[in-house]
């Protein structure tokens, strides 16, 4: 379950921002059913984040920099090229120093009963530090990777007790090369520990875009082949009042046009890195058939009419590509990063599904939501608690800057919607209606106002 995140120099994020879903303490009994209960003292733990912000604040950098820590993790020891560079490495670019100087990555998490903080920090080519902390009770430092000396230090052999522990991490540490993390080695030498912290952190922040909807409806399909899922699927979609009653999946083979682009990026790859790709043949071997899913739709006549998924709205064909990664968070317990929830979404469906997160009942597992949103529908502290909610704001040299509402302290009865759109809390757009009436009227001076307040 995730703490807390922080992140430097990542995108428009130049300094150190930090987002917690970590419960503040409150003197009133604030929404605590949408609380996460924690094995450890006095610790509770959100189910969900919401973050505003004007259009390129930077809302969707925060997300993303979870996705590139994710991608980090889990492929710099196993996909990227030996001595290529890093491919994460994607830095504040409007000033000359930043544009050059490391990313930093840090995340603390629970493992069962066990807090850990681990962080990383890298440039174009290289990890320059890297150090994972037991943090439960006494900070344990399990092992540091710093600049500073000549390996991977494990103190107090906190890491391993044993002479056979000793030389299993001496032989990972073998295996790390500048620009991958131990963390990632030491889960492919199948460390019990790290492997396990590997596959808590690998594919647990992959942020959910509407722009990568194909892949997430073939996903959601593929999961409707399960007769558990397609009849959650379906009921979810019952729910969402879409007008459909069924669903029917079938599946198809690749089509010749496919398989011969397949065949061309297969030999580009060889091409390109031969050593890597020695052992890819430029023949695919079988490839698994394409699920396809068709909807039905009762018609004027009493019959059930089946269209193809690509027949149904932007709506519904949005809805139903984010039920897999939904779904799949919810029976796991894991991390969804959502952005832009409003995005072919009704306010009311939307709304719902931040409710299924923020609630014990349906979401036993403690999954947890992190989402962008321009939706101030819910800013509503009925529905959210206030340090569930967060804004970005950027600054007039380009960086961004992560709060909380909380930092307002706004009463628990306040119109929080109201309060923002009026500017209360920063992170709205400052619009420059002179600038509007110039660009559309020729010759009209920019400080005209438009009258939005009702000036005549």
């Amino acid at each position: 379950m995730l703490l807390r995140f922080r992140c430097k120099n990542f995108r428009s994020i130049r300094e150190e921002q930090e987002l917690s879903l970590i419960a503040s303490k409150t003197r009133t009994d604030e929404r605590s059913e949408s609380l996460i209960e924690t094995p450890i003292d006095d610790l509770k733990l959100l189910r969900c984040a919401a973050i505003y912000g004007a259009n390129a604040s930077g809302k969707s950098n925060v997300l993303d920099a979870f996705a590139a820590f994710g991608r980090a993790v889990s492929n710099s020891w196993r996909s990227w090229k030996p001595n290529g560079p890093i491919p994460e490495f994607d830095p504040f670019l409007l000033d000359g120093t930043s544009q050059e100087a490391q990313i930093h990555f840090e995340l603390t998490f629970l493992l069962g009963s066990q807090i850990y903080r681990y962080s990383f920090r890298f440039d174009r080519s290289k990890f320059n530090e890297e150090l994972l902390v037991d943090v439960t009770g006494n900070d344990k430092v399990l092992f540091h990777r710093s600049p500073e000396s000549a390996g991977i230090r494990f103190p107090n052999k906190n890491l391993g007790k044993t002479l056979s522990d000793k030389r299993h991490l001496e032989g990972i540490e073998r295996d790390v090369r500048p620009n991958s993390l131990f963390l990632s080695a030491a889960a492919q030498r199948a460390h019990p520990l790290l492997s396990r912290i590997y596959a808590a952190l690998s594919d647990s922040f992959n942020a959910m875009h509407w722009k990568n909807m194909p892949g997430r409806q073939r996903y959601t399909a593929e999961l409707c082949s399960s007769v558990e899922f397609r009849s959650q699927i379906l009921k979810m979609i019952r729910f969402a009042d879409a007008g459909i009653s069924n669903l029917e999946i079938s599946r198809r083979e690749y089509p010749d046009s496919e398989m011969r682009t397949l065949r061309a990026v297969m030999a580009a790859l060889k091409e390109s890195d031969p050593e890597k790709f020695a052992e890819v043949s430029e023949e695919p071997e079988v490839l698994p058939s394409i699920p396809e899913v068709r909807m039905a739709h009762l018609g004027m006549d009493g019959r059930h009419y089946f269209l193809d998924e690509s027949k149904e709205s932007d709506g519904t064909q949005a809805y139903f590509s984010a039920l897999g990664p939904i779904l799949r968070a919810l029976n796991s317990g894991s991390v969804l990063l959502i952005d832009e929830l409003e995005s072919s979404l009704h306010p009311k469906l939307a709304r719902e599904l931040v409710g299924v997160f923020n609630s014990a009942v349906l979401n036993p597992k403690g999954a947890q939501f992190v989402f962008t949103t321009h939706n101030t529908n819910l800013l509503d502290l009925d529905l959210l608690r206030r340090d569930q909610i967060w804004f970005t704001e950027k600054s007039s040299d380009g960086a961004t800057r992560l709060y909380s509402l909380s930092d307002y302290q706004p009463r628990t009865s306040q119109n929080i919607e109201a309060g923002y759109l009026g500017g209360r809390f920063g992170a709205v757009p400052f619009l420059d209606e002179g600038l509007l009436r110039e660009s559309l009227i020729p010759g009209e001076p920019a400080q005209a106002s438009l009258g939005f307040s009702g000036e005549r």
